[in-house]
């Protein structure tokens, strides 16, 4: 998804942009559609996820690509509501259905039609927000995939080199992981891959071994742990969810 529509990247590829947006879906669901900075902002700037300056660049890029609208404001530029449209509500929605897709081995269902399903992805988008807000719900993310969802589009990079860990002939040395194909893949240079994949090695999450890449068992262990909670909890909502 991230390598079909490379804005996504800047939209949602770090998890500071991620959670604004699905917390502005989010707000937007119980809102009319709408949402404001400010409300945003209450929610992501004290946890730490991004700074208020980000967020307000972050929206008036959306509005530039055409996903983001502003609405006239009552008074203070900061309460003027907002509202997502497009390609990047288009997005979420694809995602939040892979996400249903995936967990659907561990969820009980009828044949679902296409109305039922994007009822089910935007069910789960709103429980990701409310997820979001509501952060001593929060299951602790290891500090591996915290450090590649900090830096865009280092989530999507982690789940490569985990499918290349559990698909290739991986052994003592490693699993091939092309730098200049996930640069091109994701419309960034090869010298941002390098850079990510060197912090990663100085915490000791990995180990390159020059066109191969070693992921440490316990950085292994832990993303595939991080990605069982987040499965679950699309099982749980989902299930919560349903009349």
């Amino acid at each position: 998804m991230f390598q079909r529509e490379r804005r996504l990247v800047r939209a949602i590829g770090d998890f500071g942009a991620f959670a604004t947006v699905v917390c502005a879906l989010g707000l937007g669901s119980i809102h009319g559609g709408q949402f404001t900075l400010a409300a945003v902002q209450a929610i992501v700037v004290p946890r730490g996820w991004i700074s208020s300056r980000r967020t307000r660049a972050l929206i008036d890029w959306l509005e530039l690509e055409g996903t983001a609208q502003r609405h006239p404001p009552s008074h203070d530029n900061r309460e003027r509501p907002w509202s997502l449209n497009g390609w990047l509500v288009l997005a979420v929605q694809t995602l939040a259905t892979a996400y249903l897709a995936a967990a659907s081995p561990w969820v009980e269902h009828k044949a679902e039609t296409p109305g039922m399903m994007a009822a089910g992805a935007s069910a789960l988008i709103e429980g990701v927000s409310w997820l979001l807000r509501h952060t001593d719900e929060l299951h602790p993310v290891s500090e591996e995939t915290r450090m590649f969802m900090g830096h865009a589009p280092g989530f999507p990079i982690l789940l490569d080199l985990v499918f290349a860990t559990k698909t290739s002939a991986f052994d003592a040395t490693g699993c091939e992981f092309s730098r200049k194909a996930a640069a091109r893949a994701y419309g960034i240079s090869r010298a941002h891959v390098t850079a990510l994949l060197a912090r990663a090695e100085r915490l000791n999450f990995l180990r390159r071994n020059g066109s191969r890449i070693v992921l440490g068992d316990q950085t292994l262990r832990n993303v595939q742990r991080d990605l069982a909670y987040q499965l679950a909890f699309v099982v749980l909502w989902s299930a919560s969810s349903k009349p």
